[in-house]
């Protein structure tokens, strides 16, 4: 796949979601995600922020499509909200019909090497993003219960200049991949963490954590300077299904998963003006707005009509908020809408 750019941000995004898509629904992709699961049939999910940096299929070395991501800005998400809650509960409805337990990694994220490379949507302040990650689980244990766990939260910090994962253990203590000398004990260090956590799921996150020492050890290898862990972004995307836009400080990705995802936008769009005040961004590049509904009924069906309507709010919503709050955008804001559709990862323009 290409990841290069040719400075045509409405090119780019086309190019990017047809290799995306067609490795998404290739052969080889298709057996991967079909023999993984088999293997570890509980189901992952991710809550994480906007930033696009983190892409936890490549931190984990997981087929993608393995792990279902939700972003909001600073990863801040409430169960009480509408949307969001329909959204969780109808993917543990999946989950638990066809027999399996669901994972929830509730994260924040962190940089080791200078704060201001963290989380920009809590303006860098790492204990309130963790607090906040401690109390999204305890919500999701009141609503899905702890005895048993059929729906298992864990906080987990990402850090990105390593793209390492720490766990946190029910009673504060803490994994730490990126200062393991091996991964000998794993299993048992995950056992002792979380001592109610089901067999089989155990079995199925272990893999997580393997790959992802792994995966700290590739990027030592490669010796990444930190200039490329910088806040870059120029395009807000708005919705759901941009699993295939993952790349490092591309775009920022908001869900409308709470009462204030207006207010991400806003936040978003000011970041992006830093961005282009700092020079980080060409200004002759502009702003790109990309919205995305995602649809798992196909062309033509209501479901697909109805993701349509919503792509359509999301760019009115969207526009207006921008231009409200950062009016110095105007001139340079493009936009894009279309809906995803779910099996493919197909990016569809509206017509």
């Amino acid at each position: 796949m290409n990841d290069s750019y040719t400075g045509n941000l409405k090119d780019f995004i086309q190019k990017r979601n047809e290799e995306q898509s067609a490795a998404f629904r290739s052969a080889a992709a298709r057996l991967s995600r079909t023999r993984y699961r088999a293997e570890h049939p509980t189901e992952i999910a991710a809550w994480k922020c906007m930033d696009g940096r983190l892409n936890l299929a490549v931190y984990t070395k997981t087929p993608p499509g393995i792990i279902q991501p939700f972003r909001n800005i600073g990863g801040i998400f409430d169960l009480g909200w509408p949307f969001f809650q329909e959204t969780i509960k109808g993917y543990v409805n999946y989950a638990l019909g066809r027999g399996r337990r669901a994972l929830i990694m509730v994260t924040y994220h962190f940089s080791k090497g200078d704060h201001h490379r963290g989380c920009a949507g809590w303006k860098y302040d790492t204990g309130a993003a963790h607090a906040d990650a401690e109390r999204l689980a305890k919500q999701t244990e009141d609503v899905f219960g702890k005895t048993p766990r059929m729906v298992y939260p864990v906080v987990i910090g990402v850090e990105t200049d390593e793209e390492g994962l720490v766990v946190h253990g029910l009673k504060g203590e803490t994994l730490d991949m990126a200062t393991l000398s091996s991964l000998e004990g794993l299993e048992e260090k995950i056992r002792d963490l979380f001592p109610d956590m089901d067999l089989q799921m155990v079995q199925d996150f272990l893999p997580l954590l393997q790959g992802n020492w792994e995966h700290i050890r590739d990027i030592r290898a490669e010796n990444r300077p930190p200039i490329d862990l910088e806040h870059r972004e120029q395009i807000i995307a708005v919705g759901r299904g941009f699993d295939w836009l993952h790349l490092p400080n591309k775009a920022l990705i908001i869900g409308p998963y709470s009462h204030e995802w207006p207010n991400a936008v806003a936040t978003a769009g000011k970041i992006i003006k830093g961005n282009l005040e700092a020079g980080r961004v060409p200004k002759s590049e502009g702003v790109l707005l990309l919205l995305s509904a995602l649809s798992r009924d196909e062309e033509g069906s209501f479901g697909w009509n109805m993701a349509m309507q919503k792509a359509k709010y999301l760019e009115r919503v969207s526009r207006e908020i921008l231009l409200q709050n950062v009016p110095e955008l105007k001139d340079s804001l493009q936009v894009m809408a279309g809906v995803t559709f779910a099996d493919t990862r197909k990016w569809h323009p509206l017509q």
